[in-house]
């Protein structure tokens, strides 16, 4: 495994993300709201597991019986059957799902993998005294969202001397355009290309996260009614887009389904509009 993917899945002793585990669940769904009979289960499959058995038995509800304590404080939770786990020996083929485990992983991990290494120690801290649950939780660590901006933006902060070596009580203070509650990742594509047009000033802006926020709404209901006259077209995954910009299309502007020409048409409508915002912009 990529040692950038071990950083982020378990920085340190003290906790470790099991997100992804098992790998099927309900949208919305976070062990962080079961915690007291998770730690029971947890307990229970430290204790059954048998890394000599290789009996199949199938994973049901939302539970995974191959999901456990990794160390002896049981601070640190993750997959018994992983190959980290036994001595190289890939046992994951036991729950029935071993294909699926083998390749399940998020977009914030692929991010976060092509951030330099000083990125990375540098965002891992908005996690300090978080546990393993808290840590594996959309809800409790900043990182799920932060990540969503990419690389370009999160580059910036890491670099940025006036938030020093930063804590979540002070990190969103001096950045408060990063306490937007608009999704990262449906228009990260759309901030980086004011942030190009502009400059990297305006994330400690708050003026401009409420005129961003308000802006990148309007933006995504006009192409959203734009795109209902552009009919015969493409999954929008399909058409070999950037990213961030299939991001905006698909998760800001409900748009699934466009042809090239008409990408091409979306493109025009959203640099003039931008081009527009950063006058307004200038003009306050």
């Amino acid at each position: 495994m990529d040692t950038s993917l071990i950083a982020l899945c378990s920085p340190d002793s003290t906790k470790s993300c099991f997100a992804c585990c098992p790998p099927i669940r309900p949208a919305g769904y976070e062990h962080i709201q079961f915690k007291s009979s998770i730690q029971r289960m947890l307990q229970e499959n430290t204790e059954q597991f048998d890394a000599s058995d290789s009996r199949v038995a199938a994973i049901t509800g939302f539970s995974c019986w191959g999901l456990g304590y990794l160390d002896k404080t049981h601070r640190l939770i993750g997959c018994l059957l992983h190959p980290n786990q036994n001595q190289e020996r890939d046992l994951r083929f036991r729950t029935d799902y071993g294909e699926k485990c083998r390749r399940e992983g998020c977009e914030e991990a692929k991010i976060f993998s092509e951030l330099d290494i000083a990125a990375q120690k540098f965002l891992l801290c908005l996690t300090d005294n978080l546990d393993s649950f808290e840590y594996s939780s959309r809800s409790a660590n900043p990182l799920f969202d932060l990540l969503g901006w990419g690389t370009r933006i999160l580059g910036f902060v890491a670099e940025c001397e006036a938030v020093g070596k930063p804590d979540r009580e002070t990190f969103f203070q001096k950045l408060p355009f990063l306490r937007t509650t608009l999704p990262s990742r449906a228009y990260a594509s759309l901030l980086k290309r004011i942030i190009d047009r502009g400059t990297f000033d305006l994330l400690m802006d708050d003026a401009f996260r409420i005129s961003f926020e308000e802006f990148a709404e309007y933006l995504a209901g006009l192409v959203r009614r734009r795109s209902s006259s552009f009919p015969d077209g493409k999954f929008v995954h399909l058409l070999g887009l950037d990213p961030e910009f299939a991001n905006f299309l698909r998760l800001a502007c409900g748009v699934f389904e466009i042809t090239p020409a008409s990408v091409e048409k979306i493109k025009r409508i959203v640099d003039q509009e931008t081009g527009k915002f950063l006058v307004d912009l200038k003009a306050d």
